[in-house]
């Protein structure tokens, strides 16, 4: 992995670290959330998407429209189910059990679809971060006490997000790495394409508009600028790295989410917690040799 993609994946990783933390201070925002969020995330990527094609003019297929549609659709689903995550679980446990599990379903995908082969290395890299994302989550007690307060609705909700961002990890890898789509064009035609998807349910709730921009005014901002810088920084790295490489370095946001959304949240930092940032820094270093 080279340097300039792993600092492209440990900036995005930071940056989507940040955003989770202020989407959960928010969490009772909803649909009309995601809507408002979104309508930001438009307004700074349009003209970045219109400055990228009128550089490097770029015609869309179909296969490239499925993508934008399949990748909208996806990412609509993932930040519903995140959102309802978060109110129903601990950040502590949604976020990690999320990023953790998502990287399983995206390196299995790029094995199968890309016949990506990485290194020895580049396996032990993988396998310290995994191993790291799952003792940093706290893996074997919420196997033991899944029935805790709290615990089994944040694992079961935590892994449901897992599914969704495997999903539209392997669409957008796809759309940038095997249809060429220029990763800024791709993003913004997909925020467009979500915010469309989700207008008819957002106007339903018409009435929440004015109520949500008050109370969640500063997040709803943060968010809809962070999210798209965060990604877009990712798809720029899977350009130029195998994706078996990238989506698990970009889960260092859960090492990042865990001990800065403690401090924000007030929620406590444990040992395990500390091992396994050790391991997800180990298996991060493997991959940069790799």
């Amino acid at each position: 992995m080279s340097l300039a993609a792993l600092l492209l994946v440990l900036a995005g990783a930071a940056l989507h670290a940040a955003w989770n933390i202020v989407a959960k201070r928010a969490a009772g925002g909803g649909v009309v959330f995601v809507w408002l969020f979104g309508l930001v995330s438009i307004a700074l990527a349009a003209p970045l998407a219109a400055w990228t094609w009128w550089r490097h003019p770029q015609g869309l297929t179909p296969a490239m429209g499925a993508a934008v549609l399949a990748s909208a659709a996806v990412h609509v689903l993932y930040s519903l189910v995140l959102q309802r995550g978060y109110r129903e679980g601990a950040f502590s446990v949604v976020y990690p059990v999320a990023r953790g599990s998502g990287p399983l379903f995206s390196v299995a995908a790029a094995l199968m679809v890309w016949a990506e082969r990485p290194s020895a290395l580049g396996w032990a890299g993988v396998a310290a971060l995994l191993a790291g994302l799952f003792v940093s989550a706290g893996g074997s007690q919420l196997l033991r006490r899944g029935d805790a307060p709290g615990q089994r609705s944040g694992v079961y909700w935590g892994l449901l997000t897992g599914l969704f961002i495997a999903g539209y990890t392997l669409i957008d890898g796809w759309a940038v790495k095997s249809l060429g789509m220029a990763p800024v064009l791709f993003y913004a035609l997909a925020l467009l394409s979500r915010s469309l998807l989700l207008a008819p349910f957002a106007w339903r709730r018409r009435t929440e508009f004015r109520g949500q921009w008050q109370a969640h005014r500063q997040a709803i901002v943060l968010v809809g600028l962070l999210s798209p810088a965060a990604y877009t920084l990712v798809l720029l790295a899977v350009q130029v790295s195998p994706l078996s490489y990238v989506a698990p370095v970009r889960e260092v946001s859960m090492l990042i989410g865990t001990f800065f959304g403690a401090r924000l949240l007030g929620e406590a930092v444990k040992p395990a917690q500390v091992v396994g940032a050790g391991v997800m820094v180990s298996g991060v270093l493997a991959l940069a040799l790799a």
